[in-house]
């Protein structure tokens, strides 16, 4: 890969940005100019401004993608004015359309007098060895040329974009969209509409009398006997707190009139407040001070809901600190789509100029992480039954890769060693349709087929089907099993690292393209030759070792598997198949790099 892009030039003035009107229900292909000066502050990083001439270069990207960012500042820094196509819309009318004229899946699509360049590789390159200036200086003078002469009226009202992706973002802008979807947070708020508005105004009350609580009484873990004939005898709650610690700060706190004991009754009714141990417990004044109730053992939803980093463990799931109470129940692929455009728009906000950074740590302190969070809880509701095999495939990438830019932000990346990265994935969840799931549970019990994942015991020791994979035979999760599975998966999913895939939009509409896609520019970007007449070659750890056996029983197999995501005609597939054609090959695995590609918390 070509090193990062230096920070835009002064001498850069002028970029140009195709976006369209925005709509309330959908993010769109971006379609209306707008000029931005030269700055080196976040707010203008990819911004440029051009000489005065024809812009002749275009750029076609999509949202949080980190090599369309350094495309974009390689352009700037070289001084070069382009106009940029945001194809990030879920239809994928423009990203088709881009594909057609250019014959790649992958993106940015760098466009130079309507003819496509290459992607940020070849840009760099180009800039680098004078290539690219001086196609734009010729682009711009054939532009200017035909200008002049008055051939060439229309070809310049059309400016650097080509006809082909121009029509079709006037189709994605014209595009009915599809009812319910929405980023927007105040819209999803102005659903939250519940049928007695008492009983609501009531649960925000205990809401924010428990969220209080849970900030002034640090929670402990404790020892329990489990009763007979359970095994182990003895089990660990952990963060809890008695019932005589949730009445003290009651009786100090709470000034709506009522007894300590019939408020926190009320938080268990709703769901607050839970009792743990073999008994239930509830809160009764009559019994006094040796009520059973003062030394048995609660546990707030703040703190059950809470992530903690390694050695602690959360116990309950991150979005359930609050139950859901919209009016209405959304299909799962909408929510799932809200999630998605969430994360990808905080995503590409705190993403560094050059593509290769995250600052986690602002992301986690802005509102909207906080407003992501609160809408996460939609999730409980949703009916994972309603969905195709492609939706579901789309589904739950789209809530996976939520899920790990969440937890990053909440707690950072698995760095505390072994045990921390080997419990990692399974150790938050989410609530989707009253069902616990962890990251584990998506990757290898949904989207892998309930296989044994990477962590365990089969697997550490080479062997993955001696092992069971997440699900039991009366799990009802196995329902939403997709089988056969699509390999590519693995290329969809993040977890953070620098080893990991960028994060992308799927969609079921468009579920092939978007894993062809995301195959190509890893295996692209990872595999290596590391001696061509040995047949030996160097890939990830995901491919040639954690989940071996889903690209092939041996390594020729696996390799002729991930030659095929390559393009026809490109080099490193031809050097991968005349390898296999003389028999012998050999994958070994690099090193994967845990570091975040970012900062944390």
């Amino acid at each position: 890969m070509a090193s990062p892009a230096s920070a835009p030039a002064a001498s850069a003035r002028v970029h140009r940005v195709v976006r369209p009107a925005r709509s309330p229900t959908r993010p769109r292909a971006r379609v209306a100019p707008r000029a931005r000066a030269a700055s080196s502050s976040s707010s203008d990083r990819d911004g440029a401004a051009a000489k005065e001439g024809p812009v002749v270069v275009a750029v076609v990207t999509t949202a949080s993608c980190p090599h369309c960012r350094r495309a974009k500042a390689a352009i700037a820094a070289a001084g070069i004015a382009f106009e940029e196509i945001d194809a990030s819309a879920p239809d994928g009318v423009v990203l088709d359309a881009a594909r057609k004229l250019s014959g790649m899946r992958t993106v940015p699509q760098v466009f130079v007098g309507g003819v496509c360049y290459g992607g940020a590789d070849d840009v760099e390159a180009g800039i680098a060895d004078g290539d690219f200036p001086a196609a734009v200086a010729s682009a711009a003078a054939s532009r200017a040329s035909e200008e002049e002469g008055g051939g060439a009226a229309a070809g310049a009202d059309e400016g650097p974009v080509p006809r082909a992706i121009r029509a079709a973002v006037s189709e994605a802008n014209g595009a009915a969209p599809e009812t319910g979807s929405t980023i927007v947070a105040d819209q999803i708020q102005n659903q939250n509409q519940i049928q007695n508005q008492n009983d609501d105004e009531e649960y925000e009350r205990l809401s924010r009398l428990c969220a209080q609580m849970a900030a002034t009484i640090a929670p402990r873990d404790a020892w329990t006997f489990a009763g007979f004939p359970a095994w182990p005898p003895f089990v660990k709650e952990r963060a809890v707190v008695t019932g005589a610690d949730i009445v003290a700060w009651l009786d100090q706190n709470q000034t709506k009139g009522e007894t300590a004991d019939a408020v926190a009754n009320a938080m268990l009714d709703r769901g607050l407040v839970a009792a743990t141990g073999r008994r239930g417990n509830g809160f009764d004044a009559a019994g006094g001070d040796d009520a059973p109730w003062r030394a048995a053992l609660f546990r707030l939803s703040d703190h059950a809901c809470e992530p903690v980093g390694w050695p602690n463990a959360t116990t309950g799931a991150i979005n359930a600190r609050r139950r859901w109470r919209g009016s209405t129940r959304r299909p799962a692929r909408l929510v799932a789509s809200d999630l998605r455009a969430r994360i990808l728009s905080m995503y590409d906000e705190h993403l560094s100029p050059d593509g290769t950074f995250v600052d986690y740590a602002a992301m986690a302190e802005s509102p909207a992480f906080e407003a992501y969070v609160d809408a996460t809880a939609e999730l409980q509701t949703v009916d994972l039954r309603e969905l195709k095999r492609d939706e579901k495939i789309a589904f739950f990438i789209n809530v996976y890769n939520a899920m790990i830019v969440h937890v990053t932000c909440a707690v950072g990346p698995p760095n505390a060693g072994f045990f921390d990265k080997l419990t990692f994935f399974d150790r938050f969840r989410y609530d989707i349709g009253g069902v616990q799931w962890s990251c584990d549970d998506i990757e290898h019990g949904a989207l892998r087929g309930n296989r044994p994942g990477a962590a365990s015991i089969g697997a550490i020791i080479g062997n993955p089907r001696l092992s069971p994979g997440p699900f039991a035979p009366n799990d009802p999760r196995r329902a939403h099993c997709v089988l056969p599975m699509d390999p590519r998966v693995h290329f969809a999913l993040v977890c953070g690292a620098r080893s990991c895939p960028p994060i992308r939009t799927y969609t079921a509409a468009n579920l092939d393209a978007q894993l062809a896609a995301a195959a190509e520019s890893f295996v692209d970007g990872d595999l290596e030759c590391v001696n061509a007449d040995a047949g030996t070659f160097r890939c990830s750890k995901i491919i040639g070792e954690w989940y071996a056996e889903d690209f092939g029983a041996d390594d020729a197999t696996r390799l002729r598997r991930v030659a095929g995501y390559l393009p026809r005609g490109c080099a490193k597939r031809e050097t991968i198949e005349a390898a296999l054609a003389r028999g012998g090959v050999k994958l070994v695995t690099a090193e994967y790099d845990w570091t975040l590609n970012g900062k944390s918390v």
